[in-house]
């Protein structure tokens, strides 16, 4: 989805979801009418686009994903080293600390049995193929970093991802942690998370 074109109307619906959900809005009592006028465009509009409000949440919070990632992909291209591209996400992250919350609400209902839930992994399955996610960009950053010759088992591979993606997760939860648990401040939590992602990939090298 991220690499296909979309209209004006539908990118506007997709704005609207992200500013509201930002803000601070309920999803579960979120109106299609409340989106589309955040969005400037009739209400009848967005149901020639869309079959329910959950079908334009799923759909606007999948694609707020894909888009994020992918423009994350190309400036990691940026960065050689594993260590210099888990930095700059978690400097990122210390940047971005409002969208953090939201990406991890979003993360949320991708594993309950709400119906915004089961149409965001829906999407996932559906489009799999050309999208990229999350833990695509992870999968690529550890083989660029071991390189062609050392070939990882699917097991090894997907330990190593969802090792390195509970660090993030974890210095998520840092960032919005209280003052008082962050003692020892951000560049020392940064660094020490960033040798120990490395040293673990190195392990399989």
């Amino acid at each position: 989805m991220g690499k296909r074109e979309i209209s004006p109307k539908v990118a506007s619906l997709y704005k609207a979801v992200t500013e509201l959900f930002m803000e601070g809005a309920d999803i579960n009592n979120l109106t299609v009418s409340e989106i589309t006028a955040r969005a400037g465009i009739g209400k009848g509009t967005a149901y020639e686009y869309f079959s329910s409000k959950e079908d334009i949440l799923a759909q606007a919070f999948y694609f707020a994903m894909v888009t994020v990632t992918e423009l994350l992909d190309k400036r990691l291209a940026q960065k050689q080293h594993l260590y210099d591209k888990i930095e700059m996400i978690m400097l990122d992250m210390e940047k971005h600390k409002k969208e953090i919350v939201c990406a991890f609400k979003v993360l949320y209902m991708m594993m309950d049995n709400s119906v915004v839930g089961k149409k965001i992994r829906q999407l996932f399955h559906e489009n799999k193929e050309y999208d990229m996610m999350l833990f695509d960009l992870i999968e690529k950053m550890i083989r660029e970093e071991l390189g062609q010759k050392v070939q990882l088992s699917d097991e090894d591979s997907l330990y190593l991802v969802m090792s390195i993606a509970s660090r993030l997760m974890t210095y998520a939860l840092y960032l919005n942690g209280d003052e008082a648990c962050m003692l020892c401040g951000n560049k020392v939590m940064r660094e020490r998370l960033c040798k120990d992602i490395c040293r673990e990939v190195e392990n399989y090298g």
